[in-house]
């Protein structure tokens, strides 16, 4: 009987993010910068990584099991969706993008998004009005969205920074002829390529799940609430891209953005005249067109580190030169000077 107290103790203060459990699973709030908006994740409580973290789940079927309306079941599964982007934020920074607590928390984060569509499908099947209903749970899930693209751009920014410093490591071992140390950074830059290959995968897989679930949810708004936040999200991943650019350094060629602005600009001239599915189709062919943007941004990227690198070698060529000249001349006066020596040797 004590046991089952103490379990229940336990799992109470988890999920206040306090007590034993809570300070083993680190279990803190995190603020993240959303579309220039500051969106404050949930405690991420007890991580998949933690032995302990069926007591969250437990404490989460709790939360459920005593939440009685439909619509407070819905809205629930979007609070425990953004936990679960807490939870991935806080894997990924202490464990990396290799962890398996990742493949657990994004799992549960689309299942989460696939059981509130599927309430509001069964609410709409017995004759409810549920346009209300998935616009608020739409609007709820858009901050914990766009923190979840933040914290990959953050964890990318990371392994990219990692990636620059271990270049210039592995050409300063190359300039030394350390075969031992090229060797190391070499496969330590492997290991770091690999695992931005493995965090675009990552997120690109899940875009398309939670946009196939949020999909599933949004088939119950509005025609004109779909068209405006088609509309929205196309801006938002234009912003996003110059964003990007700007901390790149790389400037994204107007010729580049004429198809994006002149879908969005037909979108919105659609939306003024209540062609509501028009303008959701062309605002999605808008975004879709942000693609080559995006590739052209990744060009410019990779043009502009091989414009610094073959700078670098230049400069090394450079000094290498100068001080092959300076050794010739110091060989040259050293003979001048044996010369005269000599010469001075034989007049005596």
């Amino acid at each position: 009987m004590k046991g089952i107290s103490l379990l229940i103790t336990l799992v109470f203060l988890s999920s206040l993010g306090v007590g034993p459990i809570g300070i083993l699973s680190g279990s803190y709030g995190v603020k993240v910068l959303a579309q220039d908006t500051e969106f404050t994740l949930p405690k991420a409580g007890i991580t998949p990584e933690s032995p302990f973290y069926f007591l969250d789940r437990f404490v989460e079927f709790l939360q459920e099991f005593f939440t009685f309306s439909p619509e407070g079941k819905a809205h629930l599964q979007i609070t425990f969706a953004a936990e679960r982007i807490a939870e991935i934020k806080v894997v990924l920074e202490v464990k990396g993008v290799e962890a398996p607590g990742l493949d657990v928390a994004q799992s549960r984060l689309q299942a989460h998004l696939a059981k509130a569509a599927t309430i509001v499908a069964n609410q709409k099947a017995k004759g409810e009005d549920v346009t209300s209903l998935t616009q608020e749970l739409d609007d709820e899930f858009e901050g914990p969205k766009s923190a979840l693209a933040q914290i990959f751009k953050e964890q990318k920014r990371a392994l990219e920074a990692q990636e620059k410093k271990l270049k210039a490591q592995l050409r300063a071992a190359h300039r030394a002829g350390d075969t031992a140390l090229e060797e190391q950074i070499a496969g330590e830059l492997g290991q770091v390529k690999g695992q931005l290959e493995l965090l675009e995968l990552r997120e690109e897989d899940l875009e398309e799940k939670l946009e196939a679930e949020e999909e599933q949810i949004e088939e119950e708004m509005e025609a004109q609430h779909k068209a405006k936040e088609a509309i929205t999200e196309a801006e938002e991943e234009l912003a996003e891209l110059q964003e990007e650019a700007v901390e790149e350094e790389v400037e994204i060629p107007a010729e580049a953005l004429a198809k994006f602005n002149s879908l969005l600009s037909q979108a919105k001239s659609a939306l003024v005249a209540e062609n509501y599915e028009e303008a959701k189709r062309l605002a999605e062919q808008a975004e879709d067109a942000l693609e080559n943007v995006e590739e052209t941004i990744e060009e410019l990227e990779e043009a502009k580190e091989k414009e610094e690198e073959e700078k670098e070698k230049l400069e090394e060529q450079r000094k290498e030169e100068e001080e092959k000249l300076k050794e010739a001349e110091e060989e040259t006066e050293e003979k001048v000077k044996e010369e005269e020596e000599q010469e001075q040797e034989r007049q005596e």
